[in-house]
């Protein structure tokens, strides 16, 4: 039993356990690394949420159908153009529906454009996702030819048209409400006051312009003269230079170049149209 008990020189010794690794300052290192990297994960998460609304809006769009968009922009409508803020005189409305007519009848659209005139003295108008187009009564006041206030009605219907309202939105909201989504927060109803924004803020300047040229590729379909957007912004310029910014100005591209822009196409080729003058339009 004696021999038994001996140890054998012959024999490989049992490996020692490994001292342990894990200690407190290790432990600490550690757990700053988890926290590290998981706050990294986070930020290219919010990042990468925002990212894809920009770059995805258009693409997006095309799946939210018109009859969302037009709850959203009559629910906005109500509030940014109530009847209390719109001209009691229907000479006004008729007025804006007459020249509206002959554009409405060259597109086709899931839309059923509706127009208000406000009893608002700033030269603005402009349109919300849905179809919904408002025009202030100061834009009759300023313009010189049904053929400029077409030019704005046929910009502002481009805008409809092109979605641009809703790919704001989407530009907006898209990657907030996207992250929203996976984390449980997400709050839709914030939907309506970014569409209230669009009436202070506007669109881009690609997405005016865009609206400028395909305006007035409308205008010309309607058989109506698109160098009124010319005269229209040449005015404008110099309400510019004299009294400030007009509103409808204020997110767009340059009047100067606008009005360049207008003018580059030359007159409409054939028997234009002629619109009734604005000039006597009461709004009450």
């Amino acid at each position: 039993m004696a021999d038994e008990m001996q140890p054998n020189p012959f024999r490989p010794s049992e490996p020692r356990p490994a001292a342990p690794t894990e200690g407190f300052g290790h432990s600490r290192r550690r757990l700053a690394l988890e926290i590290g990297g998981a706050v990294v994960v986070l930020a290219l998460l919010i990042w990468g949420a925002f990212a894809l609304a920009s770059w995805g809006a258009g693409l997006f769009a095309r799946f939210v159908p018109a009859s969302a968009e037009i709850a959203l922009g009559e629910n906005t409508w109500d509030r940014v153009a109530p009847p209390s803020a719109q001209c009691t005189d229907p000479a006004a409305l008729a007025y804006v529906e007459q020249l509206a007519a002959p554009l409405l009848a060259q597109i086709d659209s899931p839309y059923d454009f509706q127009f208000r005139v406000v009893d608002d003295d700033s030269i603005n108008a402009f349109a919300l996702p849905g179809g919904f187009v408002t025009v202030h009564y100061g834009l009759l006041q300023a313009a010189e030819s049904g053929e400029e206030v077409a030019a704005v009605l046929a910009h502002e219907m481009q805008h409809v048209l092109q979605r641009h309202g809703l790919k704001r939105i989407l530009h907006q909201l898209g990657g907030w409400t996207l992250l929203g989504t996976v984390l449980g927060f997400a709050d839709l109803s914030s939907l309506t006051g970014v569409a209230m924004s669009l009436v202070g803020h506007g669109y881009d300047r690609d997405q005016e312009r865009e609206s400028d040229a395909l305006g007035r590729a409308l205008l010309k379909r309607a058989h109506i003269d698109p160098r009124g957007m010319a005269t229209f912004f040449d005015r404008m310029a110099e309400e510019d230079a004299g009294n400030g910014l007009p509103a409808i100005l204020s997110t767009h591209p340059g009047s100067e170049e606008r009005a360049a822009a207008a003018r580059a196409e030359g007159p409409f080729v054939g028997e234009a149209i002629t619109l009734p003058s604005p000039k006597g339009v009461k709004c009450k």
